[in-house]
């Protein structure tokens, strides 16, 4: 499962495995407002991820 976690929330159900590059690019998510966390741990654009896994897509937010 996919969960974007931000501004807006959204979950979606991962199919078969693919890169968070691939899920990235699909969703048209920009990779430099988000941290990517795979069961909890963080990982790069170029981890595969499988259905049976958790993916996060933490949004940063900033401010002063």
């Amino acid at each position: 499962m996919i969960k974007i976690m931000g501004r807006q929330s959204r979950e979606i159900v991962l199919d078969y495995p693919k890169t968070v590059r691939t899920i990235l690019e699909e969703l048209k998510v920009s990779e430099e407002r988000f941290v990517f966390l795979v069961n909890g741990t963080p990982v790069t654009k170029d981890v595969l991820v499988t259905p049976d896994q958790e993916l996060v897509f933490l949004e940063i937010f900033s401010g002063g």
